[in-house]
């Protein structure tokens, strides 16, 4: 494998959050708006958990952050349906089939196979069949062999198969959960990806981290603390899971953003915004009726504004991500067969 040192190494991290991915779309979109091109052009990896992975792979696909914007918007209400689950007890309260048919779409991924992505991206998942985390690769290292092959509605569905709201997803015989139980701000896995399958130095390492107005999970202290259900969940037993994994993906998006801010001193860039307790009202992983897509919306609007306009934000619309090396698959470069071929 031929070793490519860039003086700058750019990634893009997209957190995971459900329907609040909209806020992250409509700033995809804003700076689509101001670069006049692709987003993935100016990065040279994208990762992205739960619907931050849907992001990710239609951005590495060349797919319009502005279409996922209007998918969402316009379909947003149809993808979190209920349906009858008795309180969530007999199965998931809401079906994956509107995604997955909307996903399905030809002018979105359509049979579209990762191979077929034109940027670098990985997309974690945990394989619920082997109980180990799994990181959906495009070939872009010669170990790489298999991911390629899969359709990316496939692993669009597997990333965000959230406990509690979606049914777990199936393909190549093993089932999926959403990732975001252990990654939901990828920006570490990334980081990881850049350094050890890419052979980047730390400090070439530059990276764009963009959250979902994640909510902070706390503790009430008037409330009961023993530990049941009723202290998670209150009334309603079903609402432990969902507490429980906000809590985990709020947790994980504050441990990630600490993490990175030492590993990348001066390279990081984190934008996210807290909710206050009149939009925290409005907005949550499965609400998307009319006062949440104003408030995503808008915060979104706010966010891009602000940073398009900080001098330290600049030099991540400047750069040029550097032509990709793919070794398997239809974008496969013939010196990528090559190298992998003599490895």
């Amino acid at each position: 494998m031929v070793e490519s040192k860039q003086e700058r190494f750019q990634i893009l991290a997209l957190s995971g959050g459900g329907f609040r991915g909209l806020y992250t779309a409509k700033i995809l979109a804003d700076l689509e708006e101001e670069i006049g091109a692709p987003i993935a052009t100016r990065f040279d990896l994208i990762a992205g958990t739960s619907i931050g992975g849907i992001l990710a792979l239609a951005i590495a696909s060349r797919i319009p952050a502005k279409t996922m914007v209007d998918l969402f918007v316009e379909h947003g209400e149809e993808i979190f349906k209920r349906r009858f689950s008795l309180m969530g007890m007999l199965r998931a309260p809401y079906s994956a089939k509107p995604l997955q048919s909307l996903l399905s779409a030809p002018s979105l991924f359509g049979q579209r196979t990762l191979g077929d992505c034109k940027h670098p991206v990985l997309i974690p998942a945990i394989n619920y069949s082997s109980g180990q985390p799994q990181v959906f690769k495009t070939s872009h290292h010669p170990s790489f062999k298999r991911d390629h092959q899969f359709r990316l509605v496939d692993i669009a569905l597997a990333t965000s198969a959230a406990p509690a709201y979606f049914p777990r997803h199936t393909f190549n015989n093993n089932q999926y959960v959403d990732g975001g139980l252990y990654a939901n701000a990828p920006g570490l896995l990334a980081d990881h990806e850049a350094q050890t399958f890419f052979r980047q130095p730390s400090e070439t390492v530059h990276l764009l981290s963009i959250g979902t107005m994640s909510s902070k999970f706390t503790a009430n202290p008037g409330r009961n603390r023993d530990g049941g259900t009723y202290d998670w969940g209150g009334i309603n037993p079903t609402n432990t899971p969902k507490r429980l994994f906000g809590l985990s993906i709020s947790v994980l998006e504050s441990l990630s953003d600490f993490m990175l801010r030492h590993r990348l001193p001066g390279r990081y860039i984190h934008i996210d915004e807290t909710l206050t307790d009149e939009r925290a009202s409005a907005v949550a992983l499965d609400k998307a009726d009319r006062p949440a897509k104003e408030a995503l919306l808008g915060a979104a609007s706010e966010q891009s504004k602000f940073w398009l306009g900080k001098d330290e934000f600049q030099p991540f619309l400047a750069h040029r991500s550097s032509p990709p090396q793919f070794f398997y698959g239809p974008n496969a470069t013939q010196g990528s067969r090559e190298n992998a071929e003599t490895e």
